[in-house]
């Protein structure tokens, strides 16, 4: 019979990466990856090689379910990406399980407000991505987008 509790878990990854890519791949996620893995801290980041598409690969998945932290940098073009949506329900679903992901939020030229609340450009850009999605789909991706936004983290218009 299986244990009904778990034993320690075993990261493959320290930080998992997730940031929409033409926004920031170029810009403060090449800075964040190249110093992470300066000080040794083993960080994945999604590869230009992986295949676009609408849902996210295994390896995306996987490297998300075995990561001890997630940075998440919500740049203005975010929520535009049903990949990084998905990625981020998945890693806040992580982060309320016990002993689960730590969250990092980076808010890049977005302010946490209108991420919380969808309001501004943000949402004007979160709404014309998903009017094509099922409401119940929206509804995770609106609740992981306001509990990001709700926990403490970094802010690059206070820099």
């Amino acid at each position: 019979m299986a244990s009904s509790s778990s034993g320690p878990r075993l990261w493959k990854y320290d930080v998992f990466l997730s940031f929409r890519g033409p926004d920031t791949r170029k810009k403060i996620v090449s800075h964040i990856y190249s110093a992470l893995r300066h000080k040794g801290i083993f960080t994945f980041k999604d590869d230009e090689r992986l295949e676009i598409g609408n849902s996210i690969p295994d390896e995306l998945v996987r490297a998300i379910q075995t990561s001890r932290f997630a940075i998440v940098i919500i740049s203005e073009n975010y929520a535009t990406s049903t990949w990084c949506l998905e990625e981020l329900r998945m890693i806040m679903e992580l982060q309320a399980v016990e002993g689960g992901l730590i969250v990092i939020p980076i808010f890049y030229g977005v302010a946490p407000c209108d991420v919380r609340h969808q309001k501004g450009s943000y949402g004007t850009a979160f709404a014309s991505m998903v009017s094509s999605e099922t409401a119940e789909k929206v509804l995770r991706w609106r609740e992981a987008l306001t509990r990001v936004a709700n926990l403490r983290g970094f802010d690059s218009n206070k820099w």
